[in-house]
């Protein structure tokens, strides 16, 4: 049976291709259309799926497109059934196959643990949002996934670093891997305790793993201080904001280990890409598992084994631009 785990239709879309439960290729949208974090399918991608392993008989889909719906509904965005009706979205084409669905960060947690060697292991999903949870932590054992800590829109660290790349001048969904290279210019602790006491709540160092938002930072945060507007506070701004993601990362990631006393961790979603902040951590732990693409890409992997429930390696599976 083929089988295809699909990302699309919001931002970074990719598709992966598996047979009899095996991972034979996966591949990034943008790669065959040369659209940066191209959101969208295209026909190069497909054909190119479809003349190496054939049609698909069935599809994954990576997240749930009605709970997106009523999340997005319940954030003032609108009714958008219409635009998340995948079986309209993939006739586009001609992909006419039976559908699945799963939760968007559950995609997140099976990329991350499936595609590690260690049977025990900590799992710490991170990104800007999914239908509505936005941070959730998960305990890989006997190769399941059971998920011990969960938080929802609109508490997101991921949409506060997004919303304070927009502030500093910077592209949202596209620059934040520029934040800690512009915050290096600057200093971290000049507004890290003004942008806690205004913008992140974050209770004790390993021992709540929540981290709320005072305020609802989805449409971004340009109101927030107008009175830094120089070039120069802009670097201060950047490096609070990566000190501020490096607290909330090193708190999660004590929790983490309270919560499964695991000696393993696994790491998916955006955050994940946040390097500085990941090798904070590095010493608390006896391995840390950094999937390739461990965004909203990776989970056109990670939705298929998040069904399949069976450990994979990654080695050379991801197409690669020649």
């Amino acid at each position: 049976m083929i089988i295809w785990g699909i990302v699309g239709n919001s931002h970074d879309a990719s598709l992966a291709v598996f047979k009899n439960q095996k991972l034979l290729w996966a591949a990034l949208a943008k790669d065959f259309s040369g659209v940066p974090n191209d959101p969208h399918l295209n026909r190069r991608l497909i054909n190119a799926a479809v003349r190496r392993f054939g049609k698909p008989n069935k599809v994954v889909w990576y997240e749930r497109p009605m709970l997106k719906t009523f999340r997005q509904f319940w954030a003032g965005q609108g009714w958008l059934a219409k635009e998340n009706d995948i079986s309209r979205y993939l006739a586009q084409w001609y992909i006419y196959c039976p559908i699945e669905y799963t939760q968007h960060h559950l995609s997140h947690a099976a990329y991350a643990y499936y595609t590690q060697p260690q049977d025990d292991c900590a799992v710490i999903c991170l990104d800007s949002i999914g239908e509505f949870e936005t941070l959730t932590i998960w305990h890989g054992e006997d190769n399941k996934l059971k998920k011990v800590h969960s938080q929802g829109y609109p508490h997101s660290l991921g949409l506060f670093y997004s919303a304070m790349t927009q502030r500093i001048g910077l592209i949202p969904q596209r620059d934040e891997y520029l934040v800690a290279q512009w915050g290096e210019k600057g200093d971290p602790n000049k507004h890290f305790t003004a942008i806690l006491n205004d913008l992140v709540e974050v209770n004790g160092m390993g021992t709540d793993p929540k981290v709320k938002m005072r305020k609802n930072l989805h449409r971004g945060c340009n109101w927030w201080r107008p009175d830094l507007n120089s070039e120069q506070d802009m670097y201060d701004l950047a490096a609070a904001t990566q000190k501020v993601f490096e607290y909330c990362l090193q708190n999660l990631s004590q929790c983490a280990y309270k919560l499964t006393q695991s000696k393993h961790v696994a790491l998916a979603g955006g955050g994940a890409l946040n390097k500085k902040a990941v090798d904070l951590i590095r010493p608390h732990w006896h391995s840390i598992h950094i999937p390739h693409n461990p965004g909203d890409p990776g989970s056109c992997i990670g939705a298929v084994l998040a069904k399949t429930k069976k450990k994979i390696t990654l080695d050379r599976k991801w197409y690669k631009v020649v």
